[in-house]
This record gives structure tokens, C-alpha cells and sequence, in this order.
């Protein structure tokens, strides 16, 4: 065997333990660590590149699942850095995807997002679905982190969409346990319960032993909320068991934290922090800046209870670890330790200073809460709890026999604001999903027409292109190959023009989409002309639909200079598709009148929609000569909900 097969036998023997390692990379992480370690310590003697990127992926994954976040860090960058002098893509989406992963661990939030988009960029570039799915996935794990759950529930969905595709029911497991983790956020123990069953029974089949600890702990966590104590320690003991059978740091302290909460809510402190404190020491043995944060915060309220609020341990707690979770902007998180600081401050009785942490509380509740409700209705819940707090406070300095009055008065006011809120959120959804349901009507036959041009060119040219074809079958028959030439070239012309209109109405879908689809709320450049442009010709053939007796001169006076504008394209469509259908029923209600009275030829129902920038402003104007508005009628239009229509 001379040297080039030997180097080609010892790089075959590399790879297919690189191969090896990735396929048991999420069921058998022992295995996963023993092939890696001998494909890297290989491909360092021979000097493979290739060999070293992929052994350093597999083994930084092995690391990072046991929480290494150091050793996997340092292993993941050399992979990237080998896998971009090869240019290969796929290499460096793998490393983006878990580089992201580490960063989440130290609290580095807004960089983990970033890696995790790098990765789902490079997934995308060469349709690697299995990764499209975990980014969508970490980038789930990553805006829950940071409270935005609708971001979250948007990516996590995703995820799982990309997972029937590729059918792989492992990674399914994976955004089923998160979305699993909302619910138990948002204090759906029942509903949270039957999603971590269900990606624990995944887990199980597939011996994923760390996702299963995960799915464990979770279902422990659902019971202690449920106050089942007895089923909660059973779940926190097999995670724990699993968890050290695979040297899982992260998910030994993850358990113990939650065995801490469980002896806090049984009334046994000193064991709440005994456990608390062993989490705490393994967080800080492996970088977990957040997850130290947290104990800091629950230690602070078991210091409160025990010793009151003349401990100054439990002050500095408090602050240590609002300290760390402004560093990381953690804001669900700075939130809470706020609302524990306000009630700190209060039973102490510093007023002032109780109500400067309650006001920083409020301002956070709002972030944390505006993708969930509208403004109006935040606003009045965070005004509501902020009357009641000064009340509260005033009341406590009060005299005995005016105590009473103003926690009735308190009261009243209290259910008065609670059944407005009920009212107000029933009628919102109700309008919500009445608007929906309208503008999609319109919109869809408004698509319908302008599709149907491009789609008729599609089928003429089709039509032409295999009457050709058959001619030059004929031309080439016969031998006359300068014929069939000639046929071949109009037959390219016409492919071409098939290609230029099936371009069009893939633009139209695709540009209706980007408007019509229910968005995140998040702001992006947009062009306002065009918007309109599109909203005006789609209303007008909405109506149409609706009315083929219908007609309307239809214009557009567009500013040259009007910039693009940093908005939610979505919710300004719906109002640009609002005003203009007003205005096509205004003329049409109008054009109806004239024809009673018989004066319908001397009338030209007409809109126009104009923009201009004036005064650092842009300013989008929708003009019809309908019947006007009534002097009656202008008083009430900027009341909530009113309208002249038929309901």
C-alpha cells in the first residue's frame, strides 16, 4: 500500500467516524464523545481539515449538551473557522446554530438571535430543512427568553411545519416541549402538562436521555404548580437520575432549583435554600448568568419570609441579581425582581421608594405585554394596578376609622375597571376577527383579477409554444433543420414570455402575502406608493366583485420625494384598505341616488389617492366625490366602533 492509499484509507476511516458521531449525536451522547474524540485526535496527526471540522462539530455539539459551555465554545469555533476556509455551507450552519445555543447560556441574548438568523440564512442557501427547523426552534428558545412569546410561538410553529416536511419525529419533540414551556408561563398547567407528555413519550422512544430529563423536569414542574407535590418529586427524581447518568450540569441545577420551589411552597425554607444553593454553585460553575440571576431573585424572597424585610441579605439578592438581569436585558426577569423590590420597599414602609420600583414594574409590564393586547387596553390594566398601589399605600398611613371607606371605594372602582376590561377585550377580539374576515373577502377577489391577466398571457403563450413544437417535429422530419431553427428561436421568445408573466403573478401573491398575513408587529422599511397602488387597485376590484354593476374612475397622485417609511406594513394596509373602501361605498352609495332621480349620466363616481411629504411628514390622502359627510355624522366618526354601514 503505498502513501496516497494510506492517506485515503486513514481519511475513510475518519469520515465514517464523523458520519457515526452525528447520527447518535442526540441519542447516545457517550458514543457520540468516544468517535468524535478519536476523529479529532486522527485528523490532527494527518493534517485532514476536513476530517478535524466535522470531529470538532460533533464534539462541541457533545459538550454543549452537558452543559460545557467553555470547553464547547472553543471546539465550535475552530469547526467554523475550518469549515469556512472549505467553503462549506452546511458546516458553517451546523456551528452558527449551537454557537447561538452557548451564547443564549451566558445571557448574551440579542447575539445569540443574531448567530441563529446567520445559520437559518446559510440553512436556507442550500435547502438544508433540517437545520431551517432548529434555528426556527432556537429562535423560539430565544424570544421566550427575552418575553416576546408571540415571536417565540411564531418561530416555534414554523419549526414544526418544517418538521412534517422532512418527517422526523425526534425533532418534533423539541418546539412541542417549548410551546409547552409558554403555556406553563402563562399559567396553563393543564394544557403546558400534555405537551411536555407528549415530547417525553418522543424522547423516550428515540433515547434522547437529554431531552427526556428536560420533558421530566417539565412535567414535575407542571405538578408542583398544581400543588400535586407527591407526582412532582416523583418527576424531579427521574430527572434527576437521567441527568446525572449523562453528566448534564444545566439539567441537574434546573431540577434542584425546582425542588427548591417545591420545599418553599411546602413551608420548609431551610430545605428551599439548601437546594437553592447547590443549583447556584453549578449554574456558576458553568456560565449560566440568567439562571444565577433567578436564584438570586428566589433566594431573596425566601430570605423575605423568613426573616422579614431587616435583612439585608435578601436587599442584596435583590439587587445583585437585577444587576446581572439588566446586563443580559432580561426584561421578563427585571420585571419580576422589580415587583419584589415594590413589595420590599412597601412592607417596610418606604413609600417613596416602593413606588419608584412599582412605576419601573408598570413601564416593563407594558413591553412585556403590548404584542399580547392593544395599547388602549395595557394601559388601562397598568394604570388600574398602579391606582391601586398608591391607594394601598395611602391606605396603610390612614386612620383606623377611614380605612374601611377607601378599600370599599377601592373595591367599587376595582370591579367598575374589571368588567369594562372584560367588555372591552370581548369586543375587541369580536371586531378583530369580523375585520379579518371582511378584508380577506376583499382582498381575495381583488387577487383573483389581477392574477387572472398575467395567468391568461401563461396560457396563450402555452398554447402558442405546443403548436411549435409540433411544427418543428414536422420541419425536422423533413430535414429542414434552418426551419426548425427558426421555430426553436420563437419558441424561446415565447418561453420567455411565459417566464416574464408567471414572474408577475408570483409578484402579486407574493407581495398580497407580505400584506395579508397577520405580521409580528415589527417595523421595516416600506414603500408607501407602491402600497397604496396595490390596496386602490385591489379594493376596486373587490368591489367589482362584490357588484358587477359597479364602475369608478379610479387616481393616483403619488409624491416623487415621499421616502420609505419605518412601519408595520400589515396594520397600515389595513387602513389605507379601510379608507378606500369607504370611499368606493360612498361614490357607489351616491351613484345608486342619481340613478332614482335619474341624474346618474352628469355623475362620474371618482377616487383619488394621493401622498406627499410635507413638514417632515408624509401624509396619505383618500379623495371621493360621494355624497359627502353629514354635520350629524362628523361628531360621532372618531368614536370607538362607529360606522354608517348596514350591520
Amino acid at each position: 500500500m503505498n502513501d496516497n492509499q494510506k492517506i485515503e484509507k486513514n481519511q475513510q476511516k475518519i469520515d465514517d467516524l464523523n458520519e457515526e458521531a452525528w447520527r447518535v449525536r442526540l441519542t447516545d451522547s457517550e458514543q457520540t464523545f468516544k468517535l468524535a474524540e478519536e476523529s479529532v485526535r486522527l485528523s490532527r496527526e494527518i493534517g485532514y481539515t476536513k476530517g478535524l471540522a466535522n470531529g470538532c462539530l460533533s464534539l462541541g455539539f457533545a459538550q454543549l449538551r452537558i452543559s460545557k459551555n467553555k470547553e464547547a465554545l472553543a471546539l465550535l469555533t475552530e469547526s467554523l473557522s475550518l469549515f469556512e476556509k472549505l467553503n462549506e455551507i452546511k458546516g458553517q450552519a451546523d456551528c452558527y446554530e449551537y454557537l447561538a445555543s452557548i451564547r443564549r447560556n451566558f445571557g448574551e441574548l440579542e447575539l445569540s438571535l443574531s448567530l441563529s438568523f446567520k445559520a437559518l440564512t446559510f440553512a436556507r442557501q442550500i435547502g438544508y430543512m433540517e437545520k431551517q427547523a432548529g434555528n426556527n426552534y432556537q429562535l423560539g428558545v430565544t424570544y421566550k427568553r427575552l418575553g416576546n412569546f408571540e415571536k417565540a410561538l411564531e418561530h416555534l410553529y414554523e419549526s414544526l411545519e418544517i418538521i412534517k416536511d422532512i418527517d422526523n419525529e425526534l425533532y418534533r419533540s423539541y418546539p412541542t416541549n417549548m410551546i409547552g414551556t409558554i403555556h406553563l408561563e402563562n399559567e396553563e398547567y393543564e394544557k403546558a402538562l400534555g405537551y411536555f407528555k407528549e415530547g417525553q413519550l418522543i424522547r423516550h422512544k428515540f433515547n434522547d436521555k437529554w431531552g427526556e430529563a428536560g420533558s421530566l423536569d417539565n412535567i414535575g414542574y407542571c405538578y408542583l404548580k398544581l400543588k400535586r407535590f407527591d407526582e412532582a418529586i416523583q418527576y424531579f427524581d427521574k430527572s434527576l437520575a437521567v441527568n446525572q447518568s449523562i453528566n448534564d450540569t444545566r439539567g441537574h441545577s434546573n431540577v434542584l432549583l425546582h425542588l427548591a420551589e417545591l420545599y418553599y411552597e411546602k413551608g420548609d425554607e431551610q430545605n428551599a435554600i439548601e437546594y437553592a444553593g447547590q443549583s447556584l454553585e453549578l449554574r456558576k460553575s458553568i456560565g449560566d448568568i440568567r439562571g444565577v440571576a433567578e436564584i438570586l431573585l428566589f433566594l431573596g424572597e425566601v430570605e423575605t419570609r423568613i426573616s422579614g424585610n431587616d435583612n439585608e441579605k435578601t436587599l442584596a439578592n435583590f439587587y445583585e441579581g437585577l444587576k446581572i438581569a439588566e446586563e443580559i436585558n432580561a426584561i421578563d426577569l427585571i420585571s419580576r425582581i422589580r415587583k419584589q423590590l415594590y413589595q420590599y420597599y412597601k412592607d417596610k414602609g418606604d413609600f417613596q421608594e416602593a413606588l419608584k420600583q412599582f412605576e419601573s414594574y408598570n413601564e416593563l409590564e407594558k413591553v412585556l405585554n403590548k404584542n399580547a393586547l392593544t395599547q388602549k387596553i395595557v394601559s388601562l390594566e397598568i394604570t388600574n394596578k398602579a391606582e391601586e398601589a398608591k391607594r394601598e399605600m395611602m391606605a396603610t398611613q390612614l386612620k383606623n376609622e377611614e380605612l374601611n371607606k377607601l378599600n370599599k371605594e377601592i373595591n367599587e372602582q376595582k370591579t367598575k375597571i374589571e368588567e369594562t376590561l372584560t367588555q372591552l377585550k370581548a369586543t375587541q377580539s369580536q371586531l378583530i376577527q369580523s375585520e379579518k374576515m371582511a378584508s380577506l373577502g376583499e382582498l381575495t377577489a381583488g387577487i383573483a383579477h389581477e392574477i387572472q391577466n398575467p395567468l391568461n398571457f401563461v396560457n396563450n403563450f402555452s398554447d402558442l409554444s405546443n403548436e411549435l413544437i409540433q411544427e418543428m417535429k414536422q420541419e425536422l422530419q423533413k430535414g429542414n433543420t434552418g426551419e426548425a431553427i427558426a421555430i426553436a428561436d420563437d419558441l424561446g421568445q415565447n418561453l420567455e414570455k411565459i417566464l416574464h408573466h408567471g414572474k408577475r403573478a408570483d409578484g402579486i401573491i407574493k407581495g398580497m402575502l407580505q400584506h395579508s398575513r397577520s405580521g409580528s408587529g415589527q417595523r421595516e422599511p416600506t414603500d408607501i406608493n407602491v402600497l397604496c397602488d396595490e390596496y386602490l387597485k385591489l379594493a376596486y376590484h373587490g368591489f367589482r366583485a362584490k357588484d358587477k354593476s359597479f364602475n369608478a374612475k379610479f387616481e393616483t397622485a403619488f409624491g416623487e420625494n415621499v421616502p420609505k417609511l419605518n412601519l408595520v406594513p400589515q396594520e397600515i394596509g389595513r387602513v389605507v384598505l379601510n379608507l378606500i373602501n369607504n370611499a368606493f361605498y360612498a361614490v357607489n352609495e351616491r351613484q345608486k341616488a342619481e340613478r332614482l332621480t335619474q341624474n346618474a349620466e352628469g355623475y362620474e363616481p371618482t377616487v383619488i389617492v394621493s401622498t406627499k411629504k410635507e413638514d417632515g411628514k408624509v401624509i396619505i390622502s383618500v379623495k371621493d366625490n360621494g355624497n359627502g359627510i353629514p354635520a350629524s355624522v362628523k361628531e360621532k366618526v372618531f368614536q370607538p366602533f362607529f360606522t354608517t354601514k348596514p350591520t
